[in-house]
């Protein structure tokens, strides 16, 4: 009798951390983020920002979504999306951010600037290069 009621103590207690907010899963990135951190914060890290063109081109997304001008969650759907690659996933970010806001009236970062490949003959042999 002792043994099942210490055995029901124990399952109570299992029980009840399980349902306690300490045990909850975090809450999604679309809900602020599974860091706690700022969106910024998040972009930065999350797609491994190395180079200052790469900080500077955050910022300009950062500028864009405080005004109004961009999405947030269609930033950090795309920055989900990224971050499921297994290398480059600030290149992944940023061509994808591009592709989804294109019906979008906003003027987004010129990706030639960023250094990320792209060049004047179709990106065949790296960024400005001649055809």
């Amino acid at each position: 009798m002792m043994r099942r009621s210490l055995l029901l103590a124990l399952l109570v207690l299992l029980v009840g951390s399980l349902n306690s907010p300490a045990a909850s899963p975090p809450p999604p990135v679309s809900a602020g983020g599974v860091t706690g951190l700022d969106l910024q914060t998040q972009l930065e890290k999350g797609l491994r920002a190395r180079r200052p063109v790469e900080f500077a081109y955050i910022a300009q997304i950062i500028k864009l979504v405080e005004s109004g001008a961009l999405p947030r969650d269609l930033v950090v759907s795309t920055f989900g999306w990224a971050r499921g690659r297994s290398t480059r996933q600030l290149q992944y970010f940023q061509f994808a951010l591009q592709a989804r806001a294109k019906g979008l009236n906003v003027q987004l970062p010129d990706l030639r600037q960023q250094a990320v490949g792209i060049s004047n003959n179709g990106g065949q042999h790296g960024f400005g290069s001649s055809p």
